[in-house]
């Protein structure tokens, strides 16, 4: 059975993350035809390095190049700030390691850009990981809608709101400078699902606030130079639909919350990262008759019911979380490689998804005009 190298560059919330994905695939997907294995950790600090090494049963660098270099690793994982995506990515394609990637994969489009020209001139497989595609709900919801039981799309909405930049005192991250901001961290989510179900926009317009004109550093300074901490954005698709998306770190009371809602001539899908073992639906078909009859929303049990080689462990009828569907987004990957399949959510895919973005934060730094998309 062919086992996969895997080099993770990044040891913080992501690398952990993506590590734990790769070390629990054998349990979650106990039939596939590959296994994959942790065989290097990069990360700057070299304590930190030598701890995950020795926890992961790996090997271990300060020097991500290094890693590239090694002929037993297959796939990288870079889990790195968005400023250091395009100089890790273009170096692990030149190397000809299959790339998976966090999302955003760059900081503009310009950069994105350069990243997919480099993936289709290596011919290696790529992948960013936009996990919320990978709950059963959001893949019953894709598959409806590649289906038509949504119809014309009429209106949608997406949601993804969160609380951690709301205290003024705490110290600003990487995140909260110019090269972070909440459009490309919270904002990308909740575009790529939305684009996936409902298609690209024609035109947008979009507006920022930053909450606070300064922020506390690490160090025990202050920073001015601030990305915003809330996107509000208008989307027109082809067809005329209308719609919102809006990216919060500033919604007090919110944890990790993402909500998603598209309605259609025949249909209507609500999502919520909240509630994740259902999709609510509504099917306009369903006959409407003195007392109800059978017309009005439903739950649709998705829960963690994977399709094979998944679903067995944990079974299907049991709770899904967040790390599940990283576990699937990452398992998705490598099941592509080693069947030579082409991923969804490629750095191609990815790349356009940043014009996106770029077009946005023009409108944004324009008094929020309308912008072609």
């Amino acid at each position: 059975m062919r086992t996969y190298g895997i080099g993770i560059i990044g040891w913080g919330f992501m690398g952990q993350t993506h590590a734990l994905a790769i070390r629990t695939l054998p349990l979650f997907y106990a039939d596939a035809d590959f296994r994959a294995e942790i065989r290097c950790i990069c990360t700057r600090r070299e304590a930190v390095a030598r701890q995950a090494a020795a926890d992961m049963g790996a090997d271990w660098t300060c020097d991500y190049r290094e890693l590239l270099r090694r002929d037993d690793i297959d796939v990288v994982s870079v889990c790195t700030p968005n400023a250091q995506h395009e100089q890790m990515a273009l170096d692990a394609l030149a190397a000809k390691k299959h790339l998976y990637i966090d999302k955003p994969l760059a900081v503009n489009g310009e950069e994105a850009r350069r990243v997919a020209a480099a993936a289709r001139e290596a011919g290696v497989f790529t992948k960013v990981a936009f996990n919320l595609r990978h709950f059963p709900a959001t893949m019953r919801l894709k598959e409806l809608a590649d289906a038509g039981a949504l119809g014309e799309i009429t209106q949608f909405s997406a949601r993804y709101l969160h609380s951690g930049s709301i205290d003024p005192d705490r110290p600003m991250g990487w995140k909260q400078g110019l090269e972070g901001g909440v459009l490309l961290d919270l904002g990308s989510h909740a575009l790529d699902l939305l684009t996936w179900i409902a298609g690209y926009p024609q035109e947008a317009m979009c507006a920022f606030r930053t909450l606070y004109p300064s922020r506390p550093t690490r160090e025990g300074g202050v920073e001015t130079h601030l990305s915003e901490d809330h996107a509000l954005m208008a989307l027109r698709l082809p067809g005329g639909a209308l719609g919102t998306v809006e990216a919060s770190k500033i919604a007090t009371g919110a944890l990790d919350e993402l909500t998603l809602e598209v309605r259609g001539t025949r249909g209507a899908a609500i999502f919520e990262t909240m509630r994740p073992n259902y999709l609510r639906w509504f099917d306009q078909s369903r006959p409407e008759r003195p007392l109800g009859g059978e017309r009005g929303f439903v739950d649709i049990e998705c829960a963690a019911r994977y399709p094979a080689p998944g679903g067995k462990f944990l079974p299907g009828k049991n709770a899904i979380g967040w790390d599940r569907a990283h576990i699937d987004c990452y398992f998705d990957f490598l099941n592509c490689i080693h069947h030579g399949r082409r991923p969804e959510s490629t750095v191609e895919e990815a790349a356009r998804l940043q014009s996106l973005m770029d077009s946005l934060a023009a409108s944004a730094k324009e008094g929020g005009r309308w912008v072609r998309a």
